[in-house]
């Protein structure tokens, strides 16, 4: 389960951002993500997993990969 901090943080990131209904849609999906993860057995885990992963990519073509990042 999410750490308080982490729902707060995007529940201020989407008031930051309530004038970009494509942020906000995002932001959104990822607060529905965490609300059935924290309900999820472990089939279900999986496939929220697979989401989550999808959205990364997804965000990685079109912003660029994280700083972070580490090609294997």
């Amino acid at each position: 389960m999410p750490a308080d901090h982490d729902l707060a943080y995007l529940l201020e990131l989407r008031i930051k951002l309530r004038r970009n209904p494509e942020a906000r849609a995002l932001v959104d999906r990822c607060l529905a993500l965490v609300a059935q993860a924290s309900e999820a057995d472990d089939a279900a885990f999986e496939v929220l997993e697979l989401e989550v992963r999808r959205m990364a990519d997804n965000l990685a073509l079109r912003f660029g990969a994280p700083a972070a990042a580490q090609l294997q």
